[in-house]
């Protein structure tokens, strides 16, 4: 089986579209994230950004942000037509974290030429209003990639995001089924609660290799022959997370001492293993260890440089090698 690795850094560099600035403030999240991204807030900085990131070697650009206190993506409308003017101005792909998108948006996104939509598709109208702080339900998640498909975007790439209820298992499965049951995805993201210094869900327990698991064989068995892809978001750390007294991945931590695999504590291999066990064959930013599990089981490992949800026709582009 050939197993797609991917390294994001430095070909396919992040920005945001809003800078620092998020009304929500999730609670998984408290913008931390936002300070890893560079910000381009105005249609000449993200046009001049892009082609100067493009000069430098970058094949494609994430375009996030933060949102407003309706889960819509700060300042996208007023720079749809710069990032149409870098699709045509650059050969770079254009990766969007859309937020909340109403159908007169989705056909703007579309009408920019973005390459490829995601977002994270929440199963649990408990998880829109506990963690995002929204006041509605997850009617508004399907009602986002409705309107992105019916306005003809032809790359769309839910994201499931597994614990997100406090590291708790609520809604990973019916995301699942309702994706089934309205699209056919070219991929799927599995990512997974990090817990995040100075959010509030920091010394939250975070969901155990073996839920993982199980997220992965459900989307396996509802997405025969498609890309599972374990994302970069997910937890990364050596030992077992503060907070978690579970016993989390024991009989995975099993697997790991059976395949020779030094280091048999390490959960984040733990976790990996739980998805490749369970279907995954897409991985951002593997451990050396979980490279080695694949070649000791004959696995051909691709190193793709660029984000994991993009079709493989981009691989070309983005480039890739074979790693022994």
């Amino acid at each position: 089986m050939i197993v797609r690795c991917y390294y994001i850094w430095p070909r396919f560099p992040s920005l945001s579209l809003s800078g620092s600035v998020c009304a929500l403030n999730c609670i998984h999240c408290g913008r931390h994230y936002l300070s890893c991204m560079t910000p381009a807030t105005t249609p000449d900085a993200l046009y001049s950004l892009a082609c100067e990131l493009e000069t430098g070697g970058a094949r494609g650009l994430l375009l996030s942000g933060g949102c407003d206190t309706r889960g819509r993506m700060l300042n996208l409308r007023k720079l749809l037509p710069a990032i149409k003017r870098i699709k045509r101005d650059t050969d770079l792909i254009l990766k969007l974290h859309t937020g909340l998108v109403d159908k007169e948006l989705a056909e703007g996104i579309v009408e920019a030429e973005v390459d490829v939509a995601s977002m994270e598709f929440v199963g649990a109208d408990e998880s829109v209003r506990d963690v995002f702080g929204l006041p509605f339900g997850m009617e508004s998640y399907l009602d986002t990639f409705l309107n992105l498909s019916e306005a003809g975007m032809k790359h769309i790439s839910p994201h499931i995001a597994v614990g997100l209820q406090f590291g708790k298992l609520l809604g990973e499965f019916n995301a699942l089924n309702l994706i089934k049951k309205h699209f056919q995805p070219e991929s799927i993201a599995i990512i997974v609660l990090r817990p995040t210094k100075g959010t509030p869900l920091e010394h939250v327990a975070p969901p155990t290799p073996r839920e993982v698991g199980r997220v992965t064989a459900h989307a396996r068995k509802l997405f025969p022959g498609k890309k599972i892809l374990l994302g970069s978001l997910r937890p990364r750390l050596r030992g077992t997370h503060k907070g978690d007294t579970t016993g989390a991945g024991d009989r995975d931590i099993g697997e790991m001492a059976r395949s020779g695999v030094p280091g048999h504590e390490d959960q984040r291999l733990a976790l990996e293993l739980a998805a490749l066990n369970n279907g995954m064959n897409a991985i951002e930013l593997p451990s050396p260890g979980f490279l080695k599990v694949l070649r000791q089981r004959g696995h051909r490992i691709m190193k793709i440089h660029g984000y994991g949800v993009l079709p493989r026709k981009y691989e070309e582009k983005t480039g890739y090698e074979w790693i022994d």
